[in-house]
């Protein structure tokens, strides 16, 4: 089955209660999802056991690569075959152990690639298990193949789709962001571009250093009020400019101190009290790729541990902490006050501010991190103009919800024809 909704309408809590209603069957739920950040949002406010789907088809012999194009390609392991990246011998699933009536469901699904997806559901219908995606297709779109999702929500048994937003105060604005989400042709995206400037969530600048400055002043005004606000960049160079300008400033007022310092990836400077995202998944401290965290300290010494290393406090209500050594800093770890859609995309703060050039699902989600303010910031030289581009960006790079790399039409009208090889595709012009 399929469950879709825009930004805010209650999917997790719907999660809660599909877990509760499955533990009183005495069946079992298993949510996965494309990052091991986002499965343990979901394990943490869902209460069901949760994993990367990478990590459960691993335990269950798949085993993934590229060919020379650079395409994903998936193979399996059967019981008792070595597995050529470690030499040891493969005994089935250890970790994820999965009985008939079970239900695994896919949280952000529409992240997930079509590759990944299509041996997800072998894996299902081997075990008898059953299997849910859960997802928006107008949020960010995975790296791969795209169509998963479509693919899913034509071919599922049950198709459901939520339409109530809950997150904002305003359900004016509320309203707003659904059709922000599917806005259609271009006069109707600008309507909406127009509704969303009448209600104030769009600022007018003159040029890219302007709104630049905008996004860092919006950082403090709201870390003066000891809120959290999210900066969603059009790329991750702008993100890193806005980052190190907020770390500046943050110095120049005595917030941080420089005399402590450690290393992050292309050797930016990390402070006592900054923010920052690491960006691999390491088991051994727990720490997730795109995870956010506040810098707690950088000392040595840590229970013992002779080697230098960084205490994090996670920036979620939980509050995890965690100790990452300086060499993983140096390689995964930089600044996070500012982040493209992909840094954000799952999170939910007080307020979100959307700089220039993002494309329809940047500018989708961005706009809808913040519970109480959401504002884009648009180079133009006129209202009009402004208006104009937030159009335009409404139409960048939305995807073609009907067509994926499952189409069952023989020649479909998106262009797309099916080459030799199983997987092999390629498009008309």
């Amino acid at each position: 089955m399929t469950v879709t909704g825009p930004a805010g309408a209650g999917k997790t809590t719907m999660l809660r209660a599909a877990f509760t209603a499955l533990t009183s069957q005495r069946r079992r739920m298993l949510v996965v999802a494309p990052t091991r950040k986002a499965a343990s949002v979901a394990s943490r406010e869902v209460g069901a056991a949760a994993s990367s789907i990478h990590a459960l088809l691993s335990d269950h012999g798949y085993r993934w690569g590229t060919d020379k194009a650079g395409a994903k390609v998936w193979s399996r392991l059967r019981v008792g075959e070595v597995d050529p990246r470690t030499g040891a011998v493969y005994d089935g699933p250890t970790q994820y152990l999965l009985r008939s009536r079970d239900r695994i469901v896919v949280d952000e699904a529409g992240m997930v690639d079509l590759q990944t997806a299509n041996v997800l559901v072998e894996l299902a219908i081997e075990q008898g298990v059953g299997l849910a995606f859960v997802g928006d297709t107008h949020q960010a779109l995975p790296v791969g193949h795209a169509g998963a999702m479509g693919s899913a929500i034509r071919h599922a048994n049950a198709a459901v789709e939520l339409d109530t937003v809950h997150r904002f105060r305003d359900p004016g604005y509320a309203e707003l962001t659904l059709r922000l989400r599917d806005a259609g042709d271009r006069e109707r995206a600008l309507v909406v571009a127009g509704e969303l400037a009448e209600r104030g969530h769009v600022a007018r600048v003159d040029h890219h250093e302007a709104a630049r400055g905008r996004m860092i002043d919006a950082y403090f005004e709201w870390h003066a009020r000891g809120k959290r606000v999210t900066l969603v960049s059009g790329t991750n160079a702008e993100a890193d400019a806005i980052n190190d300008a907020i770390q500046q400033r943050r110095i120049d007022r005595g917030e941080l101190d420089v005399r402590v310092a450690a290393w992050g990836i292309g050797q930016q400077r990390i402070l006592v009290g900054d923010t920052v995202q690491t960006r691999r998944n390491d088991r051994l401290t727990g720490v997730e790729n795109r995870a956010q965290w506040i810098v707690r300290g950088i000392r040595d010494d840590f229970r013992g541990i002779r080697d230098d290393y960084l205490s994090l406090v996670s920036v979620s209500d939980g509050g995890e902490v965690a100790l990452v050594s300086t060499e993983y800093a140096r390689e995964h770890l930089q600044l996070a006050y500012a982040s493209t859609v992909r840094g954000v995309q799952g999170d939910t703060a007080e307020a979100s501010v959307v700089g220039p050039d993002v494309d329809a699902a940047g500018l989708y989600v961005g706009l809808t991190r913040g519970r109480l303010s959401n504002v884009a910031i648009v180079v133009a030289r006129t209202d009009a103009a402004a208006r104009e581009c937030l159009a335009e960006s409404m139409q960048r790079g939305t995807p073609e919800l009907t067509c994926g790399m499952l189409c069952v039409q023989q020649r479909p009208r998106c262009g797309w024809r099916r080459g030799p090889g199983r997987r092999r595709w390629r498009r008309r012009r």
